[in-house]
């Protein structure tokens, strides 16, 4: 679900915020939330897991998968 609401924002943050989101095919609210979404993730690893949890259980299959990988040294062998 997708509320409308307003912000305030840096004179330089709104141009690039449209030209990012114009690059990648979105419009700048869809952006600006998924923009948002990252930074919390960065720093904070409860939001990737209820992230990780709203997945299908394929993608989270897919997931598990690669932190497998991830986590082998492939040097110690």
């Amino acid at each position: 679900m997708r509320r409308k609401t307003s912000l305030t924002l840096d004179e330089g943050s709104i141009p690039l915020a449209r030209s990012r989101a114009e690059a990648e095919g979105l419009d700048v609210g869809r952006w600006l939330d998924r923009a948002i979404r990252h930074e919390a993730a960065r720093v904070d690893v409860d939001v990737i897991a209820e992230w990780e949890s709203s997945l299908p259980p394929g993608d989270r299959a897919v997931l598990a998968a690669l932190d497998a990988a991830d986590r082998h040294d492939f040097d110690a062998a």
